[in-house]
């Protein structure tokens, strides 16, 4: 059996989790593979991997939602479950905390888990070059400047639905609607549930949220000259949006998997 490990560096207690979870595994005979920036700060010479090559038969990570995130974005694998340990502040998309990491990784070893699937946002900018990743939360359009309110046109399928001046707009996942998506006035939606959700950001008008089916196609047009924005995908992707910018997005292909207990 193979493992990844990768963990926030900034904090002392998880780099100290991690050093227990490598040694839980490898006393399993479990081949460990440690992230590379992880393997420098704990001074793992022969465990040094990038992110994006990360892979096994599970990946652990340790930190908070930012540490899944992270992993869920670079990793190529896809197919890999991630069993997140949280040592964060909220930790939604974690699985367990560091006490009782041992039990808890021995489940995993013993296969007593299940898989939870979860949707994730493809998205794209027409007419631009950039690579837009798939987001496990949101992908955010908003101002480069926050001081300027944007002018958004709205639609869904093509279908016209709004325009709307509004600080910003946000499409996030089932997952990412206890997010940003929530902290802005948009709905919750079930993990279970195939759907999107739309949710501007202090909008000038009556128009605040919509859910909508997952396989349809929402489209978000920069209508105010002289108005630059910015897309942000998961809080770690930045992509320059002039005026008159075109962003498109729907369900992925790619899903994230995590590791979770009954």
């Amino acid at each position: 059996m193979r493992a990844g490990v990768v963990s926030r560096t900034d904090a002392e207690k998880a780099l100290e989790t991690t050093k227990q979870i490598i040694a839980y595994l490898e006393s399993k005979g479990v081949e460990v593979v440690v992230e590379t920036d992880t393997a420098l700060a704990l001074e793992l010479e022969d465990h040094n991997t990038n992110l994006q090559d990360l892979d096994g038969d599970f990946v652990i990570t340790v930190g908070g939602d930012g540490t899944i995130l992270r992993a869920a974005m670079e990793m190529r694998t896809a197919h890999t479950p991630l069993f997140g340990v949280n040592m964060g502040r909220r930790g939604f998309l974690s699985e367990v905390p560091p006490d009782g990491i041992e039990t808890a990784i021995q489940r995993v070893l013993d296969g007593d888990y299940v898989i939870e699937e979860s949707l994730k946002v493809k998205s794209w900018g027409i007419g631009l070059t950039d690579v837009f990743p798939d987001a496990l939360n949101e992908v955010l359009i908003a101002s480069s400047l926050p001081s300027k309110m944007l002018l958004l046109r709205l639609s869904i399928d093509g279908e016209f639905i709004t325009d709307i001046q509004a600080d910003g707009a946000i499409i996030s996942s089932p997952t990412g609607s206890t997010a940003y998506n929530m902290s802005a006035g948009g709905a919750i939606v079930a993990p279970t549930v195939d759907a999107l959700s739309l949710t501007v950001i202090c909008p000038y008008s009556y128009f605040r949220s919509l859910v909508f089916p997952a396989s349809s196609t929402v489209r978000i047009e920069l209508l105010k000259p002289q108005t630059d924005g910015i897309a942000i995908i998961d809080g770690r992707s930045y992509i320059a949006l002039k005026p008159g910018s075109v962003v498109e997005a729907t369900m992925s292909e790619n899903v994230t998997r995590f590791i979770r207990f009954k």
